[in-house]
């Protein structure tokens, strides 16, 4: 796997998501989204996880993306674009970075028009639950070395969260799954 993460802290990585979505819609699997910190996916007080429910998230968020810009716990979040090759179902990589609402809108938009997966309900990477990382924000993310992303994204949140997202993808693209 291969990853790019962008440098945390700048937040205006949502933009050139978008581009990247806009321009390679066939080559995009899906996308996960998380609030900066696990107190804050705790304590979000909107529909969040629910989104993950809905048959175009990305157009259900977006739809509400007044809401989620109000909502404290959201301010900052993390996105992950997940990539594919369609010649080789197992060959997928990343792009991640923190954003916010201002700048995520057009990549929910992008999203939306292609019904690509916005996934809300995930988990964090492990040390993120432990006493070293409570109430840390946007520094512990940039903590995470190249591996820790790869590791974090193949084995947690693909393998987890993200089996319905590439079986969706490899519909989209003809492939069996």
């Amino acid at each position: 796997m291969k990853g790019t993460v962008f440098k945390i802290g700048y937040t205006d990585c949502g933009f050139t998501m978008a581009a990247l979505v806009k321009h390679h819609p066939s080559s995009v699997i899906g996308t996960f989204w998380l609030p900066e910190t696990v107190e804050d996916y705790n304590n979000v007080g909107s529909k969040w996880i629910d989104y993950v429910l809905e048959n175009n998230q990305a157009q259900a968020m977006f739809d509400d993306i007044d809401i989620l810009k109000a909502e404290p716990h959201l301010y900052r979040h993390m996105v992950i674009v997940l990539t594919g090759n369609s010649n080789n179902p197992c060959d997928y990589s990343f792009v991640a970075g923190i954003t916010r609402f201002l700048e995520s809108r057009s990549l929910l938009q992008v999203l939306a028009e292609h019904n690509i997966p916005a996934h809300t309900e995930v988990s964090y990477p492990r040390f993120f639950y432990d006493e070293s990382g409570t109430g840390k924000g946007y520094e512990l993310w940039s903590e995470l070395s190249l591996n820790d992303w790869n590791e974090y994204i193949r084995l947690q949140l693909v393998a987890e969260h993200g089996k319905s997202m590439l079986k969706q993808w490899w519909e989209r693209t003809g492939k069996s799954a």
